[in-house]
């Protein structure tokens, strides 16, 4: 196929990109994206998503449209697991296992929440409160898996190109915080006197951060960590990259 001209390329991906946002059908735009990402640099990518801002398109949604075409070309044809293809010792094995526990605990907090909502009373010393706070003492410590994330491994994928996914995975990071904080804060400002505003703020916070983490942590499972393994190959980067994360510590190892 000849290769077009950067313009060129960023101008059919962005045309791409406004069809994914259009809806249509992933299945006939799958194989299109699988031919085009082996043809586009993380240049043209960010070219792409600057015509879709100047268009009217916020940021935000112009770097999800830019994930969810490198996601398509990606798995166009196979599945990935990373974790399978990885030494027992690989930093990127801790991480993901990180996130199999942290789906966990959403499982459990939506479980938990569903339970606080129907309970005709609600007191700290309930077993389904107390089971709360756990969650909470553990999503906290997410702190260390987000500061790992964000100064250790990121800045290698940006050197590569890669800055438009990185700066996403930072906006959700932020978003997720925030909502921990807010989780967090009624849960240690709980007062029997006001379940009923408990409750509400509790499935309102439940049913944004659950979706959201959940969607976020899939995208760095089948986008942000493929990527880091295809441009990170060097075997002693990786092997910094982890003596700096053990120095950090892991998500709930310490809680």
């Amino acid at each position: 196929m000849k290769e077009l001209p950067q313009d060129n390329k960023a101008e059919a991906l962005s045309g791409l990109l406004r069809r994914i946002n259009q809806g249509i059908d992933p299945k006939l735009l799958r194989k299109e994206a699988n031919q085009m990402i082996s043809r586009v640099t993380p240049g043209d990518i960010a070219s792409a998503e600057k015509r879709l801002v100047k268009d009217g398109y916020s940021a935000r949604l112009a770097s999800q449209l830019a994930a969810a075409f490198v996601l398509m070309g990606v798995l166009e044809g196979q599945t990935l697991n990373i974790k399978n293809q990885l030494p027992a010792n690989h930093v990127l094995r801790m991480v993901l296992a990180e996130h199999e526990i942290l789906r966990c605990f959403l499982s459990d907090l939506q479980e938990v929440a569903e339970a606080l909502s129907a309970a005709e009373t609600i007191n700290s010393t309930s077993s389904a409160f107390m089971k709360l706070s756990h969650i909470v003492e553990h999503l906290n410590a997410m702190e260390e898996h987000i500061e790992r994330e964000e100064d250790v491994i990121f800045p290698y994928l940006q050197e590569h190109g890669w800055t438009s996914l990185c700066r996403a995975a930072h906006s959700d990071h932020s978003y997720i915080k925030v909502a921990i904080d807010d989780l967090t804060r009624i849960v240690a400002c709980f007062q029997p006197s006001k379940t009923a505003e408990f409750r509400i703020r509790l499935n309102s916070i439940t049913k944004y951060l659950c979706p959201t983490m959940a969607e976020h942590l899939f995208q760095e499972d089948n986008i942000l960590f493929p990527i880091a393994l295809e441009v990170i190959k060097d075997a002693d980067v990786w092997k910094r990259i982890k003596d700096i994360c053990d120095d950090i510590g892991y998500c709930g190892v310490h809680t």
